[in-house]
């Protein structure tokens, strides 16, 4: 059963209690600023997610998973891997709520996600696909060891969202 563990954090899949901080994540424009174009999300958006991570948890064993705080057993975001598009790569992402921001956690999440891909899952590549705006989540792929590949449209990755436009950055084993 997917389950990633760090030092301070948790990665774990979704359970139905866990449906009202998921929407408050969503409800925050700051957290949403370059997921979602700061909307929230819709209930069929929310219904939407928490299928598409119970599919690929049962497909792949992996899913961006409830990213949980130790310390307090709360949850404080969204981080972990899933399939990226029609690529045949697993990504690795995450997302924060706004106040624990700086505290090292999307580093730490994914790192545990980018190991889980390279070593546990053993594939020789893991990328992130991040907002061409999103600066701080440049610096956590930097610090992860990424490297910048290419600005892609979602329609070039076979992604469900073909509209989209990300900066693609990726490690190999």
């Amino acid at each position: 059963m997917f389950r990633l563990e760090t030092d301070r954090l948790f990665i774990r899949p979704w359970t139905p209690a866990d449906r009202p901080a998921f929407t408050g994540l969503t409800e925050d424009p700051e957290v949403m600023r370059y997921v979602h174009g700061g909307q929230p999300y819709a209930e069929d958006e929310v219904d939407e997610w928490f299928t598409r991570q119970a599919r690929q948890l049962a497909e792949h064993d992996v899913c961006m998973g409830a990213l949980i705080e130790k310390a307090t057993g709360r949850l404080v975001g969204i981080a972990g891997t899933q399939p990226l598009g029609t690529t045949g790569n697993f990504e690795i992402g995450w997302w924060l709520a706004r106040d624990v921001w700086g505290r090292g956690y999307a580093t730490e999440a994914g790192g545990a996600a980018m190991r889980h891909v390279l070593e546990t899952l053993g594939h020789r590549r893991v990328v992130a696909i991040i907002d061409p705006d999103n600066e701080p989540s440049k610096r956590v792929v930097g610090r992860l060891g990424m490297h910048y590949e290419s600005r892609v449209t979602g329609e070039q990755l076979g992604h469900r969202k073909p509209q989209i436009v990300v900066d693609l950055f990726a490690k190999e084993a």
